[in-house]
């Protein structure tokens, strides 16, 4: 069964997954497969982490992990369960997702190997994102910064660093 397979297999079943890609390993539940991405409902210290979506050709291995079972009793435990919330997250291609993420408003952070910025979707276009960016002391940068598309290696958001910032960013008061 290659990866994809792997990934569509996944979303129908009831346990927790950890998915290898790159130098990062995150483990949550399948919540879409796209053509060319996948969103992880990620799960992290028995918590919801947010959303992760990674590159299909990136994910080297999907597998349930040895302690499933006992892992997915302490998250039914903790409340923690296979969100439904992700039904609006569009998956078809790179663009498709941040078009699907700039009406709700919400922060995301574009990895790019050992890099990665944090802030707001702020124009989509044909082959790479526009991104209005945060610092990590929650300060707007003043230019645009400009992500292509090919360089993303994951995109998270609803993860608790960029709900934080966001939040400390819309009730601080502007500086710049």
């Amino acid at each position: 069964m290659n990866i994809t397979e792997q990934l569509k297999a996944a979303l129908t079943q009831e346990t927790v997954i950890q998915l290898h890609f790159g130098d990062e390993s995150r483990q949550g539940f399948v919540i879409a497969v796209g053509p060319e991405l996948v969103l992880l409902q990620a799960v992290h210290d028995w918590h919801n982490a947010g959303a992760l979506v990674v590159p299909i050709a990136a994910v080297e291995s999907c597998e349930v992990p040895d302690l499933a079972d006992d892992q997915m009793k302490i998250l039914q435990f903790n409340s923690v369960k296979r969100t439904k919330s992700y039904g609006w997250v569009r998956l078809n291609s790179w663009a498709e997702l941040f078009r699907s993420l700039t009406p709700k408003g919400r922060f995301a952070v574009l990895s790019f190997g050992d890099e990665a910025e944090v802030g707001q979707v702020y124009a989509v276009n044909s082959d790479s994102v526009d991104l209005k960016v945060v610092d990590p002391g929650g300060n707007w940068i003043e230019d645009v910064v400009e992500c292509a598309f090919e360089e993303i290696t994951m995109v998270e958001f609803d993860d608790n660093y960029s709900r934080v910032l966001q939040r400390y960013v819309e009730r601080a008061p502007v500086t710049n």
